[in-house]
């Protein structure tokens, strides 16, 4: 009798066990890419100036980005002190100085262009003084399809090769964003082509490290079919690198991003720690400032 039952319990275990599994392959895409369908965001901002662009990726399906002009500087206001406009002056002489910078952003999983395009691509043009492209994997905002690695990929390279032709920089002067599953195409963009930085924000060594660390008991590593192996691609590439990574991160543990940053064999590299951060806090002021100057002094 106590076999029996004990036999019962085992069998259930493991259907359910096997059920789970199955569950988890069959809805990888939707877990892996919740994306961020239009309507979702703001799709019509009005505190700054953007071109709404159409583009194909290599297999035809069509995708959607924003490209983000520089920002123009602003002229102090008439009120201030002689001092005030001095300091102004100076500002602006530094700031008209610097070269006007070419970004592509890989953005998140959980988000597309209207979001991404409003705080973080308001951020990186202001810093860095740059122009702007980012754009949304198949089946994020008004872009057409369904995610899949390879797609994703592929969708990348017809972005990179969009702001190439509309800017007519080659990929070497391009730098390359890449936020949480971003930093898969980005890093992967860099190994092909090479980028005149690699900036990589809360990202990870392969995508099968988090989902393994929230699935620790199913064989996530060798059923997953989405991966994006950073770690591996990233050692093609010998460019700039500027990384960042939260010591409170659970999403995606900062060991995970150290793993990619000391796999990267370029010696010009910094890796920025923030204290406390979690996957979605906002990155601090400071971050803005070292990341300025590392594009700086490339």
């Amino acid at each position: 009798m106590i076999i029996r039952t004990l036999k019962r319990i085992a069998i259930t275990v493991v259907v359910l066990y096997v059920g789970i599994l199955l569950f988890l392959m069959a809805n990888e895409t939707s877990l892996v890419y919740p994306g961020s369908k239009y309507p979702r965001g703001n799709w019509t901002p009005t505190d700054f100036e953007f071109e709404e662009v159409q583009f194909l990726s290599a297999d035809g399906t069509r995708l959607v980005g924003w490209y983000l002009p520089p920002p123009e500087i602003q002229e102090a206001p008439s009120g201030e002190s002689a001092a005030d406009e001095s300091d102004s002056e100076e500002s602006l002489s530094l700031e008209a100085a610097r070269p006007i910078e070419t970004i592509l952003l890989c953005h998140g999983n959980a988000e597309n262009v209207a979001q991404s395009a409003g705080y973080m691509g308001d951020m990186l043009r202001t810093s860095l003084n740059a122009e702007l492209f980012v754009f949304d994997y198949r089946g994020f905002g008004k872009s057409e399809g369904v995610p899949t690695e390879q797609g994703v990929l592929e969708d990348s390279e017809a972005a990179l090769k969009w702001l190439n032709k509309r800017t007519g920089k080659s990929p070497s002067e391009v730098i390359l964003v890449g936020h949480s599953i971003g930093g898969g195409p980005a890093v992967h963009l860099a190994s092909k082509h090479g980028a005149k930085a690699l900036v990589l924000q809360r990202t990870f060594n392969a995508l099968t490290e988090p989902a393994a660390n929230q699935y620790p008991w199913l064989p996530i590593r060798y059923v997953m079919r989405n991966q994006f192996r950073s770690v591996d691609w990233i050692k093609e590439f010998h460019g700039p690198l500027f990384q960042s990574h939260g010591t409170a991160d659970r999403l995606i543990p900062n060991h995970m991003g150290r793993e990619l940053f000391d796999a990267a064999p370029t010696t010009k590299k910094r890796f920025f720690a923030v204290d406390g951060m979690t996957h979605w806090d906002a990155l601090p002021e400071e971050y803005w400032r070292q990341l300025a100057r590392f594009i700086d002094r490339l």
